[in-house]
């Protein structure tokens, strides 16, 4: 069982809590669905069960908080991890070792488990998440989606009663998701208790018990939920001339071994393009190629009228958005976030439209590693939209979005293709894919559809 008594937390520096004044109780074997905006409290709550606050992360606290009838704040957090299960948003950060099978055994043996249960645990979560194929591969070469079920694999194998996911499935295509869906309805049938943080809800809405609604750190009810939905647009792009020419592309990681084969493709500029397909498809690797981070084995490429180009010849012409924000962001303000890249081209941006468009004004002054994950994720992309490069290329931009965030986000990105610059992104939301003017579909390495909007 889990209770929160009249719980606030406040982070360093801040006056205003992250969380105000919580009373809930979560039953054991209850399945509870957090929903609510970025920055509204929910990583925070799951912070407060698994004991990262206070002993990660200090602040102000006020009221109680158990688990089980445990005192989190009074437990080490190697204690509480026998207890509580926690998968966060960034896979990575949960990954430390260099083979899969490996790193899905990490978490048994450090509690110490006999060998042939972690055998055992290992196996059977390795199979359960659909990475049995994958048990001997480098964890530096499995996809965003494949990490993220890789640490869902290796809390699983630790078996704790109570299992908190942070955003889980951002970075899961529709098979992963499937998945990870029937991981939740395996948790379910073997009663666990568990805490599911999600933007991107509806797929485990028939599994859940309850649904708590955040907003500004408070509860603001247990409500019916109302999918979030971007339209897609209806204009018709004008293009003038060629941004990417890409004939005959191959590529890959590995000498004698091709993740891309046979790539033909132009995009013009001006045009805003989706990438989909499921992990391991080749969207991540068409976009470095395009962006001049990895050159092609074989074929010929031409970026913005520049023949075999690279790094050098397209900086300031070129901005690239990683699936992971963090990479991104290491000024000592928002505000100081956005000037960082224009002032190294010898520009000026103009911060308070791009604080004001992103919905970040009233967040200048704050160090970025202080917003939450979707905040990060707007502050990443306009920190890259404020060097006004000509060809946008970003990975996965939507990951770890609420609607409204993506929306923006969305929004944002048609109305930079609108001035004639030209967006490429990739995504699993199908939602956000229909926003684009034109939809590229990705398999094995090859392009299998191209579908154009009008």
């Amino acid at each position: 069982m889990i209770i929160f008594d009249s719980f606030s937390f406040t982070y360093p520096g801040m006056d205003t809590p992250a969380l105000r004044d919580i009373s809930l109780r979560i039953e054991e074997g209850e399945m509870v669905l957090l929903r609510g905006p970025s920055g509204s409290g929910k990583s925070t709550l799951l912070y407060a069960l698994n004991g990262l606050i206070p002993h990660v992360f200090a602040g102000k606290t006020h009221g109680d908080v158990l688990v089980n009838g445990l005192n989190p704040s009074g437990v080490p957090v190697r204690e509480m991890a026998r207890v509580v299960g926690t998968v966060f948003q960034n896979p990575e950060s949960q990954i430390f070792m260099m083979r899969v099978a490996d790193d899905v055994a990490f978490g048994c043996e450090n509690l110490l488990m006999p060998r042939e249960e972690i055998i055992s645990r290992r196996d059977m979560a390795l199979r359960a998440m659909d990475l049995w194929h994958l048990r001997h591969r480098e964890t530096a070469r499995l996809s965003g989606g494949q990490k993220q079920r890789l640490a869902v694999s290796s809390i699983y194998a630790m078996g704790p009663g109570v299992f908190l996911f942070d955003e889980p499935s951002t970075d899961l295509d529709d098979a992963g998701r499937l998945d990870f869906k029937r991981i939740i309805a395996r948790l379910k049938e073997e009663k666990k208790t568990v805490i599911l943080a999600e933007h991107q809800y509806e797929d485990f809405l028939p599994l859940m018990d309850r649904v708590i609604t955040f907003a500004g750190g408070a509860i603001a009810g247990e409500s019916d939920l109302n999918g979030a939905s971007a339209d897609a647009s209806g204009r018709t792009a004008t293009y003038s001339g060629l941004a990417i020419s890409l004939q005959g592309i191959h590529c890959g990681y590995e000498p004698g071994k091709s993740v891309l084969c046979d790539i033909h493709l132009t995009v013009g500029r001006g045009e805003f393009v989706a990438l989909c397909g499921a992990n391991g498809s080749g969207k991540t690797t068409i976009l470095k190629v395009m962006g001049g981070l990895l050159r092609p084995n074989k074929g010929t490429m031409t970026i913005l009228d520049v023949r075999r180009p690279t790094v050098d010849a397209l900086v300031g012409r070129v901005g690239f958005l990683f699936q992971n924000p963090d990479e991104q962001l290491f000024s000592r303000t928002v505000a100081e976030e956005i000037a960082f890249g224009p002032s190294q081209l010898g520009k000026r941006a103009d911060v308070e439209r791009y604080l004001e468009i992103g919905g970040l004004k009233h967040l200048r002054h704050r160090h970025p590693q202080t917003l939450s994950r979707g905040q990060r994720q707007i502050l990443a992309a306009l920190s890259v939209m404020a060097m006004e490069p000509d060809l946008l290329l970003l990975d996965e931009p939507t990951t770890g979005l609420d609607g409204e965030s993506w929306k923006r986000l969305l929004s944002l990105l048609r109305n930079y293709a609108d001035t004639g610059k030209t967006v490429v992104f990739s995504t699993h939301n199908k939602t956000a894919a229909a926003a684009a003017l034109r939809r590229i579909t990705m398999h094995e390495g090859r392009i299998i559809g191209d579908e154009v909007s009008r």
